[in-house]
């Protein structure tokens, strides 16, 4: 697995992503058959390895008989029925669906293949057995191209105990797996997590995956991915679409409704924030000082200027913002020190947490609560370092992440 930022692909970000492999930014692509046709995923898988970067296929079957979008373009598609019908069948079905993971992971020059898998749920040992049933075609088509094979560890909403997160997760790292392909489900009601105890959660179940030995990749990371590191990540996935910043079933659902954005400002993500800001309207409204230490640039954003309010298109503000987010996370990443990287966010978080609190001292209220997040992070990193230490020495005894 490359060690990294890699790129979540969702809808209509793929010409993006090949940009920012261009440009050098992120190492590996994970490919959504949702919004990609089979065809189309094989021409820009070409061009991502053509930058150097690495591919991964998310079979996304987190709703197994949902087949809307590209999904029926793929040789799985057969496969996605009911979790009730894919326990019944049989022996030669799940061969055939070894063959058509193998198909489609050679098509794509994929590095690894993803075993498809049904988010675990508190109370569903008919879920883990088939998970099971899955990873083992799954193995067998890796095996047969020669190529790792990560276990698809999603921790369903229904897990809300560290107890059952335990059981959970001894029975997925029973699984034979070459690493893990890991996330979670948060409340999603919310833009970013802000219970302390669903983040402690996140972080310490994947620092139990990343103990095993084997490389862990968060998927669907967003602006977590640096507690990714902190809890043992080897790899995590970026992306500037919200519904790309944590795992949620409701995009492997019918849509009900039109979607979001429209003519919205763009924002502004500010690492000393660790978090976004409307420009020009909220820039202009910091005071000069604020304005510099808010302000970090990239080379996506030459133009925003709290003086003229120069226009900024919104394009260019995801360009800063995935570039923002891969430029802090790469020393992180580079470190295989995880309780070191833990240490580094916890102290920068809480360094975002007290500009936020001179921000709101200079009668200023950011539009997308861009502060009620960092001091439950905060405190769920600090926990982890307090409460997991023996997970971190094991975890250096084995040559880190």
């Amino acid at each position: 697995m490359r060690r990294g930022a890699w790129h979540q692909c969702g809808a209509r970000n793929q010409k993006f992503i090949l940009e920012m492999l261009q440009a050098g930014t992120g190492v590996g692509v994970i490919l959504s058959p949702k919004d990609l046709a089979y065809e189309k995923a094989q021409e820009y898988a070409g061009e991502y390895r053509n930058t150097g970067g690495e591919v991964l296929l998310d079979p996304q079957f987190y709703e197994p008989d949902f087949s809307d979008g590209k999904l029926s373009s793929y040789p799985i598609a057969q496969f996605r029925q009911s979790i009730a019908s894919l326990g019944a069948l049989s022996a030669p079905s799940f061969a055939s669906l070894t063959a058509a993971l193998r198909d489609e992971n050679q098509a794509l020059g994929a590095s690894a293949v993803i075993a498809p898998a049904i988010p675990y749920e508190a109370a569903r040992p008919d879920i883990a057995q088939l998970n099971a049933r899955l990873f083992a075609a799954s193995k067998a088509a890796g095996d047969t191209l020669g190529i790792p094979t990560y276990a698809t560890v999603v921790m369903g909403v229904s897990i809300t105990t560290a107890q059952v997160a335990q059981t959970i997760l001894s029975q997925a790292t029973a699984l034979n797996a070459d690493g893990w392909y890991y996330a979670v489900e948060f409340d999603s009601a919310e833009r970013l997590p802000t219970d302390v105890e669903a983040v402690y959660r996140y972080c310490s179940a994947g620092l139990t995956l990343a103990c095993t030995g084997k490389p862990v990749l968060h998927a669907y990371a967003g602006p977590l991915a640096g507690l990714a590191f902190g809890a043992g990540a080897r790899a995590a996935a970026v992306g500037f679409w919200q519904n790309l910043w944590g795992f949620t079933r409701s995009r492997f659902q019918p849509s009900t409704g039109p979607g979001g954005g429209g003519d919205a400002p763009p924002r502004f993500f500010s690492t000393p924030l660790w978090g976004t800001i409307v420009y020009p309207d909220e820039v202009l409204q910091l005071p000069a000082a604020l304005q510099a230490t808010v302000l970090v640039q990239s080379p996506y954003s030459a133009s925003v200027s709290p003086v003229t309010a120069a226009a900024w298109q919104k394009w260019d503000s995801y360009r800063h913002m995935v570039y923002q987010m891969v430029d802090y996370i790469n020393p992180l990443a580079a470190s295989v020190n995880a309780r070191q990287a833990m240490q580094t966010v916890v102290s920068d978080l809480a360094s975002a947490n007290a500009l936020h609190h001179q921000i709101h001292s200079a009668g200023l209220f950011l539009r997308d609560g861009s502060n009620s997040y960092q001091p439950a992070w905060a405190s769920a990193g600090t926990r982890m370092l307090a409460d997991m230490a023996s997970d971190y020495v094991w975890l250096q005894l084995q040559g880190g992440p």
